[in-house]
């Protein structure tokens, strides 16, 4: 039997996501179909979800408890996903370098830079730089 808590690499179940929101597993779904979450899936296609999964059903929640509308949520969203994409190329390239510089510190590399500031947005970087990698090739 499965313990309970964290999945493979931190991210959550279907079940766990319930616990964590309050929503049924049905509404999770739903809202997956309607595009306004979208879980990694396992090769024998189990749903996994990630903390920021988690925080977005609560929010999805919470403005639909406040009466907006689905569309109102999507544009609500959207607006969000417009702000983090509004990065300049500059400020994108110095929080990757310090991502990276994280990274050889935790190999235990001496430091190449005197501080690991500003990375500003470490988890949207890592879901950035890391979740293409994490999703099988079409046709496998």
């Amino acid at each position: 039997m499965r313990g309970k808590g964290k999945s493979r690499s931190g991210a959550l179940t279907i079940g766990e996501v319930r616990e964590a929101t309050g929503l049924t597993e049905r509404r999770i779904r739903y809202y997956e179909a309607q595009n306004l979450v979208v879980p990694r899936r396992t090769a024998g296609n189990q749903r996994l979800y990630t903390p920021l999964d988690v925080e977005r059903l609560q929010r999805i929640k919470q403005w639909l408890d406040e009466g907006l509308t689905l569309r109102q949520v999507r544009q609500r969203l959207k607006a969000e996903a417009e702000a983090f994409h509004a990065w300049t190329d500059e400020d994108l390239e110095r929080d990757v370098e310090s991502y990276f510089e994280g990274k050889r510190i935790a190999r235990g590399e001496p430091p190449t830079s005197e501080s690991l500031y500003p990375l500003r947005y470490r988890s949207a970087l890592m879901r950035r730089v890391t979740r293409p990698d994490d999703r099988p090739e079409r046709g496998q």
